[in-house]
Protein backbone atom coordinates (compact mmCIF):
# COMPACT_ATOMS: atom_id res chain seq x y z
CA UNK A 1 0.00 0.00 0.00
CA UNK A 2 1.39 3.30 -1.02
CA UNK A 3 2.31 5.57 2.16
CA UNK A 4 1.62 9.29 2.77
CA UNK A 5 2.12 11.98 0.11
CA UNK A 6 4.94 13.96 1.52
CA UNK A 7 4.47 17.61 2.42
CA UNK A 8 5.67 20.63 0.54
CA UNK A 9 8.61 22.27 2.22
CA UNK A 10 6.50 25.46 3.68
CA UNK A 11 2.85 23.06 4.14
CA UNK A 12 0.89 22.01 6.91
CA UNK A 13 -1.55 18.87 7.18
CA UNK A 14 -4.83 18.76 9.10
CA UNK A 15 -5.10 20.60 12.50
CA UNK A 16 -6.48 18.55 15.07
CA UNK A 17 -8.13 20.21 18.10
CA UNK A 18 -7.80 18.48 21.93
CA UNK A 19 -9.83 19.84 24.88
CA UNK A 20 -7.58 19.68 27.87
CA UNK A 21 -9.98 21.47 30.09
CA UNK A 22 -9.93 25.03 32.15
CA UNK A 23 -11.48 26.59 28.77
CA UNK A 24 -7.75 25.08 27.20
CA UNK A 25 -7.46 23.81 23.67
CA UNK A 26 -4.29 22.42 21.85
CA UNK A 27 -4.08 22.39 18.27
CA UNK A 28 -1.60 20.17 16.75
CA UNK A 29 -0.77 19.35 12.59
CA UNK A 30 2.80 18.04 11.12
CA UNK A 31 4.42 20.95 9.00
CA UNK A 32 7.56 20.71 6.83
CA UNK A 33 10.09 22.85 7.89
CA UNK A 34 12.66 24.79 5.41
CA UNK A 35 15.43 21.86 5.77
CA UNK A 36 13.10 19.46 4.92
CA UNK A 37 12.22 18.02 7.57
CA UNK A 38 8.72 17.24 9.06
CA UNK A 39 7.96 17.98 12.51
CA UNK A 40 4.58 17.79 14.76
CA UNK A 41 3.68 21.67 15.54
CA UNK A 42 1.43 22.78 18.21
CA UNK A 43 -0.08 25.86 20.63
CA UNK A 44 -2.27 26.31 23.44
CA UNK A 45 -5.05 28.38 23.15
CA UNK A 46 -6.23 30.77 26.09
CA UNK A 47 -8.25 29.47 28.89
CA UNK A 48 -11.81 31.00 27.12
CA UNK A 49 -14.97 29.17 27.88
CA UNK A 50 -16.88 30.82 25.45
CA UNK A 51 -14.08 28.33 22.89
CA UNK A 52 -16.06 25.78 22.53
CA UNK A 53 -14.33 24.05 19.57
CA UNK A 54 -10.14 25.15 19.80
CA UNK A 55 -10.78 27.78 17.29
CA UNK A 56 -8.38 30.23 19.13
CA UNK A 57 -5.63 27.43 19.92
CA UNK A 58 -5.70 26.78 15.57
CA UNK A 59 -5.35 30.74 15.18
CA UNK A 60 -2.32 30.50 17.44
CA UNK A 61 -0.66 27.38 15.89
CA UNK A 62 -1.52 29.10 11.98
CA UNK A 63 0.94 31.83 13.01
CA UNK A 64 3.06 30.10 14.68
CA UNK A 65 4.04 28.07 11.39
CA UNK A 66 3.75 31.90 9.44
CA UNK A 67 6.68 32.85 11.77
CA UNK A 68 8.67 29.84 10.66
CA UNK A 69 8.43 30.10 6.85
CA UNK A 70 11.72 31.08 5.62
CA UNK A 71 11.97 34.07 3.39
CA UNK A 72 12.60 31.73 0.56
CA UNK A 73 9.50 29.51 1.42
CA UNK A 74 8.05 32.32 -0.93
CA UNK A 75 9.07 30.57 -4.01
CA UNK A 76 6.69 27.77 -2.66
CA UNK A 77 3.23 29.40 -2.51
CA UNK A 78 3.85 30.08 -6.15
CA UNK A 79 1.38 28.63 -8.51
CA UNK A 80 -0.70 29.42 -11.84
CA UNK A 81 -3.14 31.54 -9.99
CA UNK A 82 -0.50 33.99 -8.62
CA UNK A 83 -0.79 37.50 -9.92
CA UNK A 84 2.52 38.52 -11.48
CA UNK A 85 2.50 41.99 -9.96
CA UNK A 86 2.72 39.58 -6.81
CA UNK A 87 5.73 38.27 -7.86
CA UNK A 88 7.41 41.92 -9.15
CA UNK A 89 7.19 43.17 -5.97
CA UNK A 90 8.48 40.10 -4.05
CA UNK A 91 11.56 40.38 -6.74
CA UNK A 92 12.26 44.02 -5.72
CA UNK A 93 11.96 42.93 -1.73
CA UNK A 94 14.50 40.83 -2.78
CA UNK A 95 16.77 43.60 -4.65
CA UNK A 96 16.02 45.91 -1.43
CA UNK A 97 17.70 42.87 0.65
CA UNK A 98 20.65 42.71 -1.70
CA UNK A 99 21.37 46.31 -0.85
CA UNK A 100 20.57 47.82 -4.21
CA UNK A 101 20.73 51.74 -3.71
CA UNK A 102 17.31 53.55 -2.60
CA UNK A 103 17.54 54.83 -5.79
CA UNK A 104 17.47 52.41 -7.56
CA UNK A 105 14.72 50.65 -5.95
CA UNK A 106 12.62 54.07 -6.17
CA UNK A 107 13.01 54.01 -9.79
CA UNK A 108 11.75 50.45 -10.16
CA UNK A 109 9.08 50.98 -7.57
CA UNK A 110 7.90 54.10 -9.51
CA UNK A 111 7.74 52.27 -12.27
CA UNK A 112 6.26 48.98 -11.09
CA UNK A 113 3.45 51.00 -10.08
CA UNK A 114 2.88 52.31 -13.48
CA UNK A 115 3.51 48.86 -15.14
CA UNK A 116 -0.32 47.72 -12.31
CA UNK A 117 -2.34 50.06 -14.85
CA UNK A 118 -1.25 46.78 -17.61
CA UNK A 119 -1.11 43.72 -16.00
CA UNK A 120 -2.56 44.65 -12.65
CA UNK A 121 -4.79 41.61 -12.54
CA UNK A 122 -2.68 38.79 -14.96
CA UNK A 123 -2.01 35.84 -13.23
CA UNK A 124 1.48 33.56 -14.09
CA UNK A 125 -0.73 30.62 -16.20
CA UNK A 126 -2.04 33.88 -18.65
CA UNK A 127 1.63 35.50 -18.69
CA UNK A 128 2.21 34.62 -22.47
CA UNK A 129 5.33 36.30 -24.30
CA UNK A 130 2.58 38.27 -26.35
CA UNK A 131 0.95 39.62 -23.62
CA UNK A 132 3.94 40.80 -21.83
CA UNK A 133 4.92 42.55 -25.48
CA UNK A 134 1.99 44.44 -25.68
CA UNK A 135 1.92 45.63 -21.99
CA UNK A 136 5.42 46.49 -22.49
CA UNK A 137 4.73 48.47 -25.58
CA UNK A 138 1.81 50.15 -23.93
CA UNK A 139 4.30 51.03 -20.88
CA UNK A 140 6.20 53.02 -24.10
CA UNK A 141 3.70 54.71 -25.28
CA UNK A 142 2.24 55.73 -22.03
CA UNK A 143 5.44 56.78 -19.83
CA UNK A 144 8.30 56.47 -22.41
CA UNK A 145 11.33 53.67 -23.60
CA UNK A 146 13.43 54.28 -20.32
CA UNK A 147 10.34 53.22 -17.94
CA UNK A 148 9.43 50.21 -20.58
CA UNK A 149 13.21 49.39 -20.27
CA UNK A 150 13.29 49.13 -16.35
CA UNK A 151 9.96 47.41 -16.71
CA UNK A 152 10.60 44.72 -18.83
CA UNK A 153 13.66 44.38 -15.73
CA UNK A 154 11.71 44.09 -13.02
CA UNK A 155 8.87 41.73 -15.05
CA UNK A 156 11.82 39.64 -16.00
CA UNK A 157 12.99 39.17 -12.41
CA UNK A 158 10.02 38.61 -10.94
CA UNK A 159 8.67 35.78 -13.38
CA UNK A 160 12.05 34.35 -12.73
CA UNK A 161 10.44 33.57 -9.13
CA UNK A 162 7.80 31.26 -11.03
CA UNK A 163 10.61 29.43 -12.75
CA UNK A 164 12.36 28.64 -9.68
CA UNK A 165 8.94 27.54 -8.15
CA UNK A 166 8.95 25.25 -11.21
CA UNK A 167 5.57 26.89 -12.28
CA UNK A 168 6.87 27.92 -15.42
CA UNK A 169 9.56 26.25 -17.46
CA UNK A 170 11.08 29.22 -18.68
CA UNK A 171 10.80 33.02 -18.48
CA UNK A 172 8.55 34.35 -21.43
CA UNK A 173 10.51 37.80 -20.81
CA UNK A 174 13.02 36.49 -22.43
CA UNK A 175 11.48 36.43 -26.06
CA UNK A 176 9.74 39.82 -25.65
CA UNK A 177 10.88 41.96 -28.62
CA UNK A 178 13.88 44.80 -27.34
CA UNK A 179 12.27 47.74 -26.53
CA UNK A 180 13.17 50.97 -28.47
CA UNK A 181 12.72 54.78 -28.03
CA UNK A 182 9.78 56.31 -30.40
CA UNK A 183 12.62 58.60 -31.62
CA UNK A 184 16.34 58.98 -30.80
CA UNK A 185 17.27 61.69 -27.78
CA UNK A 186 18.60 65.07 -29.32
CA UNK A 187 20.94 64.52 -25.91
CA UNK A 188 23.39 67.38 -24.53
CA UNK A 189 24.96 69.96 -27.02
CA UNK A 190 28.72 69.82 -26.59
CA UNK A 191 30.35 73.70 -26.79
CA UNK A 192 33.03 75.04 -28.80
CA UNK A 193 35.80 76.59 -27.26
CA UNK A 194 35.03 80.49 -28.00
CA UNK A 195 31.47 79.30 -26.59
CA UNK A 196 32.84 76.97 -23.36
CA UNK A 197 34.74 80.82 -22.48
CA UNK A 198 31.83 82.71 -23.10
CA UNK A 199 29.38 80.68 -20.82
CA UNK A 200 32.56 80.89 -18.23
CA UNK A 201 32.81 84.78 -18.50
CA UNK A 202 29.15 85.13 -18.10
CA UNK A 203 28.25 82.87 -15.04
CA UNK A 204 31.36 85.04 -13.28
CA UNK A 205 29.78 88.15 -13.92
CA UNK A 206 26.49 87.24 -13.41
CA UNK A 207 24.75 88.83 -10.20
CA UNK A 208 22.23 86.10 -10.41
CA UNK A 209 24.45 83.06 -10.68
CA UNK A 210 26.84 84.86 -7.92
CA UNK A 211 23.71 85.17 -5.74
CA UNK A 212 22.65 81.37 -6.35
CA UNK A 213 26.45 80.33 -5.62
CA UNK A 214 25.82 78.95 -9.67
CA UNK A 215 29.61 80.34 -11.05
CA UNK A 216 31.90 77.67 -8.84
CA UNK A 217 29.88 74.70 -9.65
CA UNK A 218 29.63 75.99 -13.64
CA UNK A 219 33.40 76.71 -13.10
CA UNK A 220 34.37 73.19 -11.86
CA UNK A 221 31.91 71.70 -14.66
CA UNK A 222 33.84 73.22 -17.09
CA UNK A 223 37.08 71.80 -15.38
CA UNK A 224 36.23 68.23 -15.06
CA UNK A 225 33.14 66.99 -17.00
CA UNK A 226 31.59 65.10 -13.31
CA UNK A 227 28.21 64.13 -13.45
CA UNK A 228 26.18 66.43 -11.48
CA UNK A 229 25.68 64.22 -8.76
CA UNK A 230 29.07 63.44 -8.39
CA UNK A 231 30.27 67.12 -8.40
CA UNK A 232 27.52 67.85 -5.95
CA UNK A 233 28.54 65.61 -3.30
CA UNK A 234 32.66 66.39 -3.18
CA UNK A 235 33.94 67.39 -0.26
CA UNK A 236 36.92 69.07 0.68
CA UNK A 237 38.56 66.20 2.21
CA UNK A 238 38.45 65.62 -2.02
CA UNK A 239 40.92 68.29 -3.13
CA UNK A 240 44.18 68.37 -3.23
CA UNK A 241 45.84 71.85 -4.06
CA UNK A 242 49.10 70.67 -4.38
CA UNK A 243 48.54 67.99 -6.40
CA UNK A 244 45.88 69.85 -8.30
CA UNK A 245 43.57 66.43 -7.92
CA UNK A 246 40.41 65.51 -6.96
CA UNK A 247 39.17 62.16 -6.05
CA UNK A 248 35.64 61.09 -7.30
CA UNK A 249 34.21 58.57 -4.98
CA UNK A 250 30.29 59.63 -4.57
CA UNK A 251 27.24 61.24 -5.62
CA UNK A 252 24.06 62.41 -4.48
CA UNK A 253 20.72 60.40 -4.40
CA UNK A 254 17.23 61.27 -3.66
CA UNK A 255 14.66 58.57 -3.38
CA UNK A 256 11.27 57.94 -1.55
CA UNK A 257 11.47 57.48 1.53
CA UNK A 258 14.92 58.22 2.26
CA UNK A 259 15.53 61.97 0.93
CA UNK A 260 18.78 62.79 -0.29
CA UNK A 261 21.67 60.53 0.46
CA UNK A 262 25.22 60.96 -0.71
CA UNK A 263 26.05 57.45 -1.64
CA UNK A 264 29.78 55.89 -1.26
CA UNK A 265 30.85 54.38 -4.47
CA UNK A 266 30.37 53.68 -8.11
CA UNK A 267 28.76 51.13 -10.43
CA UNK A 268 32.02 50.52 -11.64
CA UNK A 269 35.86 50.63 -10.77
CA UNK A 270 36.53 53.24 -13.35
CA UNK A 271 33.68 55.45 -11.65
CA UNK A 272 36.07 56.03 -9.02
CA UNK A 273 39.03 58.01 -9.98
CA UNK A 274 41.50 60.87 -8.91
CA UNK A 275 41.63 63.51 -11.88
CA UNK A 276 44.08 65.88 -12.35
CA UNK A 277 41.93 69.60 -12.61
CA UNK A 278 43.42 72.84 -14.08
CA UNK A 279 44.77 75.21 -13.11
CA UNK A 280 41.74 77.97 -13.14
CA UNK A 281 39.74 75.20 -11.18
CA UNK A 282 42.21 75.12 -8.47
CA UNK A 283 42.56 79.09 -8.58
CA UNK A 284 38.46 79.05 -7.89
CA UNK A 285 38.26 76.20 -4.95
CA UNK A 286 41.59 77.27 -3.46
CA UNK A 287 39.37 80.89 -2.93
CA UNK A 288 36.61 79.43 -2.22
CA UNK A 289 38.06 77.57 0.62
CA UNK A 290 39.18 80.63 1.98
CA UNK A 291 35.67 81.77 2.23
CA UNK A 292 33.55 82.23 5.10
CA UNK A 293 30.54 79.84 5.74
CA UNK A 294 31.35 77.82 2.90
CA UNK A 295 34.98 77.15 3.24
CA UNK A 296 33.86 75.96 6.97
CA UNK A 297 31.44 72.90 6.11
CA UNK A 298 32.63 69.23 4.52
CA UNK A 299 31.20 69.90 1.38
CA UNK A 300 32.51 72.00 -1.86
CA UNK A 301 29.11 73.14 -2.21
CA UNK A 302 26.47 73.10 0.27
CA UNK A 303 23.08 74.05 0.32
CA UNK A 304 22.44 77.82 2.64
CA UNK A 305 21.21 75.55 5.47
CA UNK A 306 24.63 73.86 4.83
CA UNK A 307 23.23 70.32 4.05
CA UNK A 308 24.02 68.90 0.93
CA UNK A 309 22.79 70.76 -2.56
CA UNK A 310 20.10 69.34 -3.94
CA UNK A 311 20.55 68.43 -8.07
CA UNK A 312 17.64 68.68 -8.56
CA UNK A 313 17.05 72.21 -7.10
CA UNK A 314 20.87 73.10 -8.60
CA UNK A 315 19.39 72.10 -12.47
CA UNK A 316 16.22 74.45 -12.03
CA UNK A 317 18.82 77.10 -11.09
CA UNK A 318 21.01 76.50 -14.22
CA UNK A 319 18.20 76.56 -16.88
CA UNK A 320 16.36 80.15 -15.65
CA UNK A 321 19.82 81.51 -16.14
CA UNK A 322 20.70 79.78 -19.17
CA UNK A 323 18.15 81.79 -21.09
CA UNK A 324 19.84 85.14 -19.77
CA UNK A 325 23.54 83.73 -20.93
CA UNK A 326 21.96 82.71 -24.44
CA UNK A 327 22.72 79.08 -23.65
CA UNK A 328 19.55 77.69 -23.45
CA UNK A 329 20.21 74.33 -24.61
CA UNK A 330 23.40 73.83 -22.42
CA UNK A 331 23.19 71.57 -19.58
CA UNK A 332 25.33 70.52 -16.76
CA UNK A 333 25.81 67.50 -19.25
CA UNK A 334 26.69 69.39 -22.09
CA UNK A 335 29.78 70.24 -20.07
CA UNK A 336 31.03 66.62 -19.88
CA UNK A 337 30.04 65.95 -23.47
CA UNK A 338 32.16 69.37 -24.23
CA UNK A 339 35.38 67.83 -22.36
CA UNK A 340 34.94 64.39 -23.97
CA UNK A 341 34.72 66.31 -27.80
CA UNK A 342 37.46 68.63 -26.53
CA UNK A 343 39.84 65.62 -25.86
CA UNK A 344 38.74 63.75 -29.13
CA UNK A 345 39.82 67.37 -30.56
CA UNK A 346 43.17 67.12 -28.85
CA UNK A 347 43.91 63.80 -30.80
CA UNK A 348 43.94 62.20 -27.19
CA UNK A 349 43.31 58.57 -26.41
CA UNK A 350 39.73 57.41 -25.85
CA UNK A 351 41.04 55.67 -22.89
CA UNK A 352 42.13 59.32 -21.38
CA UNK A 353 38.83 60.48 -22.06
CA UNK A 354 37.03 57.44 -20.10
CA UNK A 355 39.28 57.72 -17.00
CA UNK A 356 38.61 61.20 -17.03
CA UNK A 357 35.01 61.25 -17.10
CA UNK A 358 34.46 57.62 -15.13
CA UNK A 359 33.39 55.40 -18.16
CA UNK A 360 34.60 51.47 -17.83
CA UNK A 361 34.59 50.17 -21.39
CA UNK A 362 35.78 52.08 -24.67
CA UNK A 363 36.64 48.60 -26.66
CA UNK A 364 38.00 45.18 -25.58
CA UNK A 365 41.35 45.94 -27.17
CA UNK A 366 42.01 49.46 -24.68
CA UNK A 367 40.43 47.38 -21.36
CA UNK A 368 43.56 44.98 -22.07
CA UNK A 369 45.71 46.65 -23.20
CA UNK A 370 46.24 50.17 -22.25
CA UNK A 371 46.37 50.85 -18.70
CA UNK A 372 43.26 52.28 -16.51
CA UNK A 373 43.01 54.42 -13.61
CA UNK A 374 46.42 56.65 -14.07
CA UNK A 375 46.55 60.82 -13.47
CA UNK A 376 45.76 62.50 -16.66
CA UNK A 377 47.22 65.45 -16.26
CA UNK A 378 47.01 66.27 -19.99
CA UNK A 379 43.59 67.11 -19.73
CA UNK A 380 43.96 69.57 -17.05
CA UNK A 381 46.46 71.20 -19.28
CA UNK A 382 44.59 71.11 -22.25
CA UNK A 383 41.62 72.80 -20.68
CA UNK A 384 43.49 75.32 -18.82
CA UNK A 385 44.58 76.07 -22.92
CA UNK A 386 41.25 76.13 -23.94
CA UNK A 387 40.00 78.51 -21.11
CA UNK A 388 43.57 81.04 -21.26
CA UNK A 389 44.28 81.08 -25.01
CA UNK A 390 41.07 83.27 -26.45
Amino acid sequence: MAGRPPLRIGQHGRVSRTYIGGGVWVARCRYRDSDGVTRIVERRGPADDYDKHGKLAEDALIEAIAGRRAPSDFVDTIGPETRIMMLVERHLERVEEDGRSPATLGTYRFAADKLKKFLGGVRVREASTARLDAALRSMRTAHGATMAKQSKTILRGGLQLAVMANVISSNPVRDVDPIKPNAQPKGATALSADELRNVLAGVQASEYCTNRDLADPITLFIATGLRRSELLALRWSEFDPEAATLTIGAKLVRAKGHGLQRLDGAKSAAGLRTISIPVFAVEMLTARRGRTYVGEQPMIFPSTAGTWRDPNNFGKQWRTVREVLGVPEVTSHSFRKTVVTLIDDEGLSVRIAADQIGHAKVSMTQDRYMARGRLHTEVAELLDRTINDG
